[in-house]
């Protein structure tokens, strides 16, 4: 243990107790009760379903989905839901650290399977962002990427409108509160980095309806990018 571990002991991510340093950053107890998406699982969004003869969840059966694949790691249950609030509008930086380390432990040799060449955590609007003080969903994507030697990429799509939060609206209201909030940045990102990124992988930290990652998805897509994934710390319950 060291010094600073004595000062400020690490925190378990689910429950909030005090943990020895192990670098698991979650006590045994907790662990043994995550709500890992099961199977079957949606063969396009990755939510769990129910019956294992349907291969797409209602949503992504109903509703245009052009991302080819998503990986989503928890369902949205507590107790992982009501951490994943805590990181999002209670200053819980250090939960991504769980999250994106788990994500990278279950899913990394797939992402790398996949040929994935950037990490594209969706954007906050600056205002927005201002207010928080960070993005959840790139502090998720930073930990992935450092883990898998994986680029994260923050300024390549923009956030252009300040939308109100989805988990707000219904899933019409959400459809449409997103539709035009997001636009490419390819000039300014071509003329920093030279060339973009053929294969992606979408990055969040909840997946509900799937409007947020369509809408990256379409920007993608009209970039010129070839193939685009999406990963998650949760997804919302089957359909």
């Amino acid at each position: 243990m060291t010094i600073l571990d004595a000062i400020y002991p690490p925190h378990c991510a689910i429950c909030d107790k005090v943990i020895s340093p192990s670098g698991s950053h979650i006590c045994d107890s907790c662990r043994r009760r995550l709500p890992y998406v099961g199977e079957p699982r949606c063969l396009r969004c990755g939510k769990e379903i129910e019956n294992e003869e349907e291969e797409y969840c209602r949503d992504c059966s109903s509703k245009r989905r052009t991302f080819i694949k998503g990986f989503p790691l928890f369902k949205y249950v507590p107790p992982v839901s009501d951490s994943v609030m805590e990181m999002k509008y209670s200053g819980r930086q250090e939960h991504a650290v769980f999250y994106g380390e788990e994500m990278a432990a279950v899913f990394g040799e797939c992402y790398l399977s996949l040929g994935i060449q950037a990490l594209i955590p969706v954007p906050l609007h600056k205002k927005k962002l201002i207010i928080r003080g960070y993005n959840q969903a790139e502090l998720i994507a930073r930990v992935i990427g450092k883990k898998l030697d994986i680029p994260v990429v923050t300024d390549l799509i923009i956030r252009n409108e300040n939308t109100r939060p989805q988990n707000e609206l219904d899933n019409i209201e959400r459809e449409n509160n997103i539709k035009s909030a997001f636009t490419g940045n390819e000039k300014n990102y071509l003329k920093k980095h030279g060339k973009l990124p053929e294969i992606v992988m979408l990055i969040d930290d909840i997946y509900t309806t799937g409007a947020t990652i369509e809408a990256c998805t379409e920007i993608c897509y009209n970039l010129g990018i070839r193939e685009v994934y999406y990963t998650s710390a949760c997804i919302g319950a089957a359909k």
